[in-house]
């Protein structure tokens, strides 16, 4: 994967695994640069801006020790576990397999792949502290579902193109989750559906689980 996708994953906030490229991406049209008032605190565009302030304000903190480390390595879990609807990625991402299997399968499933978005995820997170997020707008999406459109621009590479992220975000209760999100136009749910799919059809369920539990063993993206 290009430096430009890898960057947009590890901006995504967890969904932020770089993901190996599974298809030809399309260029894509620029965008206007337009500027649109921030939502409330309590709309899509204000919930994701509060997380990803009090995510850079996480990283920003030394963390010299072990101790310090693994403190930091929990708090960045549970804001990943604020932001993130894990039980809705699964289902997008496994589609019509989600249905053929058990309440316990999905719940492995479900734990596996939240552990292995975290270790990508903070892994590569101190890469989002050199750039500058910008949110243009906040859209109704499919479903229910509102689209925040957001550009990121590096500090210190200014001549690189900007990656332009859109984030789904659902209800979830009283608060916004993030469902999916697409980095240049290419979407996170539908690389891991590609990828899933193509495991379960050729090698099936069991495969897919302990391909899982070896690349998290390994330290390893999906």
């Amino acid at each position: 994967m290009n430096f430009t996708r890898t960057l947009g994953f590890s901006l995504c906030l967890a969904l932020a695994a770089p993901l190996p490229a599974l298809a030809q991406q399309q260029p894509q049209q620029p965008r206007p640069q337009q500027n649109v008032p921030a939502a409330g605190q309590n709309g899509a565009q204000g919930f994701l801006r509060a997380r990803h302030d009090a995510v850079n304000r996480i990283l920003r903190r030394p963390a010299r020790t072990p101790a310090e480390q693994a403190r930091l390595r929990d708090e960045l879990g549970r804001a990943l576990a604020d932001l993130l609807d894990y039980d809705e990625l699964s289902r997008q991402s496994l589609a019509s397999h989600w249905a053929e299997h058990s309440e316990t399968e999905r719940r492995e499933f479900v734990g596996l792949l939240r552990q292995l978005v975290q270790q990508s995820y903070q892994r590569s997170l101190r890469t989002t502290l050199d750039f500058d997020i910008r949110y243009l707008s906040e859209t109704p999406g499919q479903g229910g579902a509102v689209v925040v459109r957001t550009t990121a621009r590096s500090r210190t590479q200014r001549r690189a193109p900007q990656v332009a992220i859109d984030y789904t975000l659902k209800r979830a209760g009283n608060a916004w989750r993030v469902s999916d999100v697409s980095t240049d136009g290419v979407s996170l749910v539908r690389n891991y559906r590609t990828q899933f799919n193509r495991i379960i059809t050729r090698e099936g369920w069991p495969a897919l689980i302990q391909r899982m539990r070896s690349r998290l063993d390994a330290g390893s993206e999906i």
